[in-house]
C-alpha cells in the first residue's frame, strides 16, 4: 500500500468552466512534482461531472465529504467570489482543517490552522 505524507484538498473557483477544470489540473500537475509524498484531492475532478445532474447542496455536500478525509486545504484562485470556496472555507475552520490561502505561492502562503 502506497503511503502519503500528507492528503491535501485542493479548493479553487469552478462553477462548470472547463478553464478551471485546466487551471487545477496544472495546479494539480506542478504540486505533485514539486510534493511526490502529498496526494493531492480535486473535488472538481471527483464531482465535477455532476454538476448540472445534481442539486448544488448534494455537490457541495459530496465536496465536503471529500475535505473531510483531508489532513490541509489549499486555496486557490479567486475564492472571495466563489460560493463553493467560501463554503469549503467555512467547513474547514469548523472542522478544525487547517487551510492554506494560496495568492502568491508558497513563500506567502496565509496559514489558517484552527487545531493549534
Amino acid at each position: 500500500m502506497c503511503m502519503f505524507d500528507k492528503v491535501v484538498y485542493i479548493s479553487h473557483p469552478y462553477q462548470n468552466k472547463t478553464e478551471n477544470k485546466d487551471k487545477i489540473e496544472d495546479i494539480i500537475k506542478t504540486l505533485t512534482v514539486k510534493y511526490p509524498k502529498y496526494l493531492f484531492l480535486s473535488p472538481v475532478h471527483s464531482f465535477g461531472y455532476l454538476y448540472n445532474t445534481v442539486d448544488y447542496q448534494i455537490g457541495i455536500d459530496y465536496c465536503l465529504w471529500l475535505l473531510g478525509k483531508a489532513d490541509e486545504m489549499w486555496v486557490y484562485g479567486d475564492y472571495k467570489n466563489s460560493r463553493g470556496c467560501l463554503i469549503e472555507i467555512k467547513c474547514a475552520e469548523e472542522s478544525g482543517i487547517p487551510y492554506f490561502i494560496k495568492e502568491r505561492g508558497d513563500e506567502n502562503d496565509k496559514k489558517y490552522d484552527y487545531n493549534s
